[in-house]
């Protein structure tokens, strides 16, 4: 019975991936759209069946099985292989036999392309095995040729403009199927799936077709959709599925469908003399080349997904909420010091943070009244910074220390040696930090150690071109002391400003900024532990209706991923940092007690003072379909559709009192939720919407 389920889903999402989604619905709907040329179908269906068993049977993981990444080549190959022959037992054992390959040359494709370049193997094994197929069809006697075919109603299919049907038979031809009834089909599913998918398949069908016409290319191919698909693919793979979509990675796709024409006509000259179609070579060859070409340069504005890729929309909205919540990085970092400091010179700074240098952040302690001095006297001492302790910015390896170099009188500089006493810090192979001009022979570690956040490093001091005691720190790409610089942001930090501090996250303090890092508190930090196989009992109340009782489980998921579930199977995926908790998504209905319980701790940095902060919230849990829509296909142009999540925590009479709302981009307010942080499990939260529906939930 489990076997069947999972060639039920693998089979289903075969169909799905082939269009890049792992929708088992757009499986389902896109199996159908292959019904147009039956015999097809069959081939295409038994192609993956014949994968799926043959990848249970070599002991590949169920969890790949089942997400389709073995059955769609599978497909490909089954719908290729009936495309000249009539379909018979022994077109069967050769399906069979072409499987078996595709198989291993997948499990191999795997270990090269992933291993060795990071790279999917996306349908090369189809490619490979296809052409194999076709060449061995020469050899074999045994084989019918059938006569082209058509689907019975085509003739019924509306009349449009020449290009518009040559569109939708190229999609039709995705799944080798000549019926405009299926291009028209596969088009719904690709714009229900999702619209900057749709659209940049009319972007690289376009771009294409408009090149092989500029050049005076044959329309031949195109009228009959078999090099047109090519097209459709690459601009949706490079455009939404590879690269994060956006102004500059549409363009990129422009590109590579302009490519993956000149790669088609290139193709086809080799492979028409033996009747083999160009097939998806254009497709994975661009999309491979461009794929990785995007990983060498690292270019800001070629974004590549390097999370697990779903839509174009889904892409680009993880994309854009983790960037402005959790920077690019990653990484945690926080400030290199303890206590109130004050930026003395920011970014771009007027007296050295300039040119290649210019991300650069230079630190002074204060005390009273925020002086920067305990008297006037003019000796190093004098300074609040002179001899404080200097800490690692983030976990990484010490490669290289100066430690022998004195500090300068107040007000002179050594500027043979700029940079004074140092700690250069790997955090990854491409992110390095500098720490600056600390107190001669107080570094306390040395070059090879390890090192975690918040580690002693040494003291400040005054070395190098420093004419009074500070902290210089700044990040770079490469292991050189005083390499150009690279701007990276801090997980959070405090501003301390008027009554309640202010908390920034993913931020870059400004100059003149006072700033502390966030003091963890135990209580708070305690609370939102959530131990992985704990049970919580929850009562709910919605309205004036009755009180109903619910139960909530902790867990972690096969991939080590934390969450909250209910018993609906509702989940709040979160992480708990050293110093913050973090709602990373919810999965299920908008209307239930755990929904409401992520809106009241979608961010909560364990402060232990009074607190303001807000942080960027999907729009995609407040949209009707009709607005997310629209949203959808203007997100990559503009970043207005965002909500804001903010924030307010302050003391009651019971203790913790943490206030919410969830803010449309025109201010108007959606949910207003407020938490008393109980004893246990969700506390007691409190909670309206625009539409007057109320709650309140507690723990028992």
């Amino acid at each position: 019975m489990n076997v069947l389920k999972i060639l039920f889903e693998a089979t289903l999402k075969a169909y799905s991936t082939v269009l890049f989604s792992s929708s088992k619905w757009v499986g389902f709907f896109t199996l159908l759209a292959t019904l147009f040329n039956l015999p097809t179908a069959i081939t295409g269906f038994l192609g993956t069946l014949f994968s799926n068993l043959l990848a249970l049977l070599l002991g590949v993981h169920e969890d790949r099985i089942k997400k389709g990444l073995y059955g769609f080549n599978g497909l490909l190959v089954g719908l290729s292989i009936s495309l000249y022959h009539i379909v018979d037992f022994n077109l069967i054992v050769m399906l069979f036999a072409a499987i078996a390959l595709l198989i291993f040359i997948t499990l191999a494709l795997e270990h090269v392309l992933g291993h060795f370049f990071g790279l999917p193997v996306l349908s090369v094994p189809f490619v490979l095995v296809s052409i194999i197929t076709y060449l061995a069809f020469f050899n074999y006697n045994g084989f019918t040729v059938k006569k082209p075919t058509t689907f019975i109603y085509d003739s019924y299919f509306p009349e449009l403009p020449e290009y518009a049907l040559f569109y939708i038979k190229s999609l039709g031809a995705i799944f080798f199927q000549s019926s405009p009834w299926s291009g028209l089909m596969v088009a719904i599913i690709i714009l229900v799936f999702s619209r900057i998918a749709f659209l940049l398949s009319i972007i690289g069908f376009t771009v294409g077709v408009l090149f092989h016409l500029l050049l005076e290319g044959n329309t031949i191919d195109i009228s009959a959709g078999i090099v047109g698909f090519n097209y459709i693919l690459t601009a949706i793979a490079v455009g939404g599925i590879f690269l994060v979509p956006e102004l500059s990675t549409f363009l990129l796709a422009a590109l590579a469908t302009i490519i993956s024409t000149l790669i088609a006509s290139f193709t086809k000259i080799f492979l028409v003399s033996f009747n083999i179609p160009v097939l998806a070579l254009p497709f994975t060859t661009v999309s491979l080349m461009f794929l990785y070409v995007a990983r060498l340069l690292r270019n800001e504005r070629l974004k590549v997904v390097d999370f697990l890729p779903g839509s174009p929309e889904n892409n680009l909205d993880y994309y854009k909420t983790r960037m402005e919540r959790f920077g690019k990085t990653g990484l945690y970092i926080r400030l290199p010091f303890s206590g109130r400091w004050k930026v003395s010179q920011g970014y771009n700074g007027k007296y050295t943070h300039k040119d290649l240098w210019k991300e650069s952040l230079d630190f002074m302690a204060i005390g009273p009244n925020d002086a920067l001095r305990k008297g006037k006297s003019n000796e190093l001492s004098d300074y609040f910074t002179y001899q404080l302790p200097v800490l690692s910015p983030c976990n990484g390896r010490v490669v290289k220390v100066v430690n022998h170099l004195n500090d300068n009188p107040v007000g002179e500089l050594d500027t043979k040696e700029n940079w004074g006493n140092l700690v250069l810090l790997e955090h990854t192979p491409f992110l390095f930090s500098q720490l600056s001009h600390l107190k001669k022979e107080s570094i306390m570690v040395k070059e090879g150690d390890y090192v975690i956040a918040g580690t002693k490093l040494g003291l400040a001091g005054n070395s190098g071109r420093s004419p009074e005691p500070h902290i210089h720190l700044h990040f770079q790409v490469t292991p050189e002391i005083g390499s150009f610089t690279t701007p990276v942001t801090f997980t959070q930090y405090m501003q301390n400003d008027g009554d309640a501090s202010e908390i920034h996250f993913n931020s870059i303090p400004e100059e003149n900024d006072v700033i502390t890092n966030v003091t963890a508190d135990f209580n708070m930090k305690s609370f939102f532990s959530l131990a992985p196989g704990q049970e919580y009992t929850i009562e709910i109340k919605k309205d004036s209706d009755k009180i109903v009782k619910e139960k909530w489980y902790a867990g972690v998921d096969f991939w080590g991923n934390r969450y909250m579930e209910d018993q609906k199977n509702n989940r709040i995926y979160f992480f708990l940092g050293q110093d913050y908790f973090a709602c990373l998504d919810y999965n299920g209905s908008k209307g239930t007690a755990l929904f409401i319980f992520y809106l009241a701790v979608y961010r909560i940095p364990f402060s232990s003072g009074k607190s303001i902060w807000s942080d960027r919230m999907s729009y995609k849990h407040f949209s009707t379909p009709s607005v997310r829509l629209f949203k959808d296909l203007i997100q990559p142009f503009s970043d207005w559709v965002a909500f804001k999540w903010k924030a307010r925590l302050d003391y009651g009479e019971s203790g913790f009192i943490l206030k919410s709302e969830v803010v449309k981009n025109n201010g108007s307010i959606l949910y207003e939720v407020e938490m008393e942080l109980d004893s246990s499990i969700p506390g007691i939260v409190r909670a309206k919407n625009n539409k007057g529906e109320k709650w309140e939930i507690k723990g028992i």
